[in-house]
This record gives structure tokens, C-alpha cells and sequence, in this order.
């Protein structure tokens, strides 16, 4: 079994194969990440494995301090890159651990799993996610300390989440039932009511 950083190798090496798939017309198309591009999404990817932790501190009180403001501000900042040079930054530094040196492997492979179905499934394209970054994101998300970050435990509690193409599950309570990526994109606030099963799925969050 690869460890954590090599699963974030593994999660953006497959983000970069893919954003080498799309045709010009795809880059400048849409996500399920609102007003976000797939250039976008990358630029926002590619910003981790490019600044340090000085760059990142110095990005965010530029930002105010808002997070998601900050995000914005490097995405915009490194999709200038080109899409060339974003997937060869992601391949070559793939294992790069993150900017904030506290924060876990998950909250970058997670964070990357979650936006490479962003880009798949708001161009329409078919492709799964590699099921040992999958499997380990679904784990990070709901058992690790740090998951507050992108999944509120608050937000899944008495849910009792059930993959039904993978042996995993989690949790006690109201049943969510699908697929274990629909599974992964519902508790990261992606609309997934139609392929989850159970009296859970509507006390998903959104």
C-alpha cells in the first residue's frame, strides 16, 4: 500500500493526464465548481505544489485572510502557467507536501480527487477515480482530525454512508447507498441526489 504522499503523487499524476485530454474548448468549459473553468481548477491545484509557506501566508493576508478569497486569487494567479507546464509541475512534484506543514497528505489528495470529478463531470466526460485514492479520501474525510477542513463531521452525523461498488463503509444512522465516488462528491457538497440511495441522502450537506 502507498503511503499518504504517494496516493497526493498518484491523485494529481491522474488530474494532469486528464487536463492533457481536453481540447481548448474544454479548458475554457464549465466545472461543478461555480464561475471555475477547468483551467481554473487547475491553477487552483498547481498552487500547492508551487508556494511555499512564506508565498502562502503572504497570499492569505493579502486575502484578508479569507480563505476562499485567497484560493481565487491563486488559481487565477498559476492557470497563467498553461496547461503544459501545470501538468509537468504536478507529475514532477507530485509527492510535495503542503505549504502548511501541519496539514496531512488528505487534505491535498482529497482536495484533488474531489476537484478532478469537479472537471470531469461538469464537462460530461466518463472516468473514475483511481480507487486507492478514492477509498483513502473517503477514510480521510470522515475518520481523520483534520477532516473539518473540507467535510464538517457535524455534517455527517447519524448518517450511515454504504458504497455499494467497494467494500467501505462508514457511520450509524440515516442510510446514504451508492457509489462510492457519488458517495465522496455528496459529502463535499456536490449535488449527488441522483445517484444515492436511502433516507440519508437528503440530510446531505449542500
Amino acid at each position: 500500500m502507498a503511503d499518504d504522499w504517494q496516493i497526493t503523487a498518484k491523485a494529481r499524476s491522474d488530474f494532469a493526464d486528464l487536463l492533457d485530454s481536453l481540447s481548448e474548448e474544454q479548458l475554457a468549459g464549465n466545472t461543478l465548481c461555480e464561475n471555475w473553468t477547468p483551467m481554473d481548477v487547475a491553477g487552483h491545484l498547481v498552487s500547492f505544489v508551487e508556494l511555499g509557506l512564506p508565498a502562502m501566508v503572504f497570499s492569505m493576508a493579502k486575502a484578508g485572510f479569507n480563505v476562499d478569497n485567497a484560493w481565487k486569487a491563486n488559481a487565477a494567479k498559476y492557470k497563467s502557467m498553461g496547461r503544459d507546464a501545470i501538468s509537468t509541475a504536478l507529475r514532477e512534484k507530485g509527492a510535495k507536501r503542503a505549504p502548511i506543514p501541519s496539514f496531512s497528505a488528505g487534505v491535498s489528495f482529497m482536495d484533488v480527487a474531489v476537484h478532478t470529478q469537479d472537471v470531469r463531470r461538469g464537462l460530461g466526460l466518463e472516468g473514475s477515480l483511481d480507487e486507492e485514492v478514492l477509498r483513502a479520501s473517503l477514510d480521510w474525510a470522515t475518520t481523520h482530525k483534520q477532516r473539518k477542513i473540507h467535510v464538517d463531521p457535524k455534517d455527517l452525523e447519524g448518517l450511515r454512508l454504504e458504497a455499494t461498488d467497494m467494500a467501505w463503509s462508514w457511520g450509524e444512522g440515516a442510510l446514504v447507498s451508492g457509489p462510492a465516488e457519488a458517495i465522496l462528491m455528496g459529502i463535499n457538497r456536490r449535488d449527488m441526489s441522483s445517484e444515492l440511495t436511502g433516507d440519508g441522502v437528503a440530510k446531505l450537506p449542500n
